[in-house]
């Protein structure tokens, strides 16, 4: 049976003193002897344990929770699967005191393309990716869990020895099989258990640059939601602590025979998550709510796009990198809902010598009827190091459309890649349309 991994915890703080000559002696040891002792218990503890480890880790600044399968070797050779990537990995690590000890993951992994500062490698922002360490201070062991800190982003990573069952669910497909079955079936609930004819629209977005898992009720058009990280892991999805009507939700066991999900409480309520064959809440309802935007990941239009907005996003771009004397290019375009504030915003990042990041940002008041219709008030508000630089460009091509014309947002399925896409649809012009990313 899994043990139960909870993550949502502040780490105490270590102060360290500094070393004298005079220093007393522990337990008849120096300082340093108790230092190797120390080093040498966590290099047994890693290697010897017989089916691996599971680790966790959540990042702070984008992207979410990520779960591995990590098998420590002697002579500093490391096996690892991560659950965000095919195949498995080959690397090398270290145990070492670096004012506490820690583990250093010294080659190129698949950790690393977490913290790759270039998002041409693995998406990310420029310098940071996703925000994770590959560095970390061991801070305690209690039993079979060891918590550890990233040395550079504080990113929390969870180290719990795995059984044979654990080590399975990675390495004999069942990791793969799960995460086909949500690609499969993007459109989950669950039912109020205050009205069993009420659906609770859950979704679970297993995208590496948002790894999130949100519920969501309608109710006269008016949403309630919560949404918290989440990661894969042997009982199925280890979700940070998400809160709502009452109940507070901690985890998903997934019954790999019948093919079926349940979501579990912390008081042990279990909840069958349903399929549907379309969203149970209308789109509009959730942007600027739930979600926040609709954007394109990279440089390449996503499937569902209408003729003339591929025609106009290419020009647009082509003419951005022939605006400038350095080879430029634009990408992450996406389009920005805050329905608290009525306000819709376009941004686009230019990248120069594949590393300096400019944005550029044009906002937008908005309009939207009971039915979902969009109506956007100019002129925009300009912001972003290249916003200006770049605004003749972005009006011939984008821009100007939006103040003349009116939108509806619909879903998009995208079935030769399994994923629900969100598409902004102009009534005016309807080949005008963009689908994106739901984040």
């Amino acid at each position: 049976m899994m043990k139960k991994i909870f993550v949502i915890s502040l780490f105490a703080i270590l102060f360290m003193q500094a070393c004298k000559k005079d220093q007393q002696l522990v337990d008849g040891k120096k300082p340093e002897e108790n230092v190797s002792e120390a080093l040498e218990k966590y290099r047994n503890e890693l290697i010897n344990t017989p089916n691996g480890w599971i680790a966790y880790l959540y990042t702070n600044e984008i992207g979410g929770g990520y779960s591995f399968y990590l098998d420590f070797k002697k002579d500093n050779v490391l096996s690892m699967k991560a659950d965000y990537i095919s195949g498995s990995s080959q690397s090398t690590y270290r145990v070492k005191q670096v004012m506490a000890p820690s583990i250093i993951f010294d080659t190129y992994n698949s950790l690393h393309l977490l913290a790759d500062p270039d998002p041409s490698k693995f998406g990310g922002e420029t310098g940071v990716g996703y925000g994770s360490d590959f560095e970390f201070e061991i801070r305690s062991q209690v039993g079979d869990t060891i918590k550890l800190v990233g040395k550079k982003r504080q990113t929390e990573f969870i180290l719990v020895k795995a059984t044979a069952a654990d080590k399975a669910f990675y390495t004999d497909g069942d990791l793969e099989e799960l995460q086909t079955y949500l690609k499969a079936n993007p459109n989950l609930y669950i039912l109020d258990e205050k009205d069993n004819t009420k659906k609770m629209q859950v979704t679970v977005n297993t995208d590496v640059s948002s790894r999130q898992v949100s519920l969501a009720v309608e109710n006269n058009g008016a949403i309630s939601s919560a949404n918290a990280s989440f990661s894969f892991s042997p009982s199925g999805l280890l979700n940070k602590t998400l809160t709502f009507g009452g109940n507070v939700f901690t985890h998903f066991t997934w019954d790999k025979a019948n093919k079926k999900l349940f979501w579990l409480t912390s008081t042990g309520k279990k909840f069958e998550v349903f399929v549907s064959d379309k969203p149970i809440i209308p789109l509009h309802y959730l942007m600027g709510t739930v979600s926040s935007s609709i954007s394109i990941p990279g440089t390449t239009t996503l499937p569902g796009s209408g003729q003339t907005f591929v025609t106009a996003y290419n020009l647009m771009r082509s003419r951005i990198t022939a605006g400038f004397t350095v080879p430029t290019i634009g990408r992450d375009l996406s389009f920005s809902f805050n329905d608290a504030n009525k306000t819709f915003t376009v941004s686009l990042i230019v990248v120069q010598n594949g590393t300096n990041a400019f944005a550029a940002n044009y906002t937008y008041s908005y309009t939207k009827s009971a039915s979902g219709e969009y109506k956007f008030t100019g002129p925009p508000i300009v912001g972003g190091g290249a916003g200006a630089a770049i605004q003749s460009i972005m009006n011939a091509f984008i821009l100007t459309r939006l103040t003349a014309q009116t939108f509806t947002l619909e879903y998009y399925v995208d079935a030769a890649n399994s994923r629900t896409l969100g598409n902004m649809i102009s009534k005016d012009q309807p080949s005008f349309n963009m689908t994106g990313l739901i984040q």
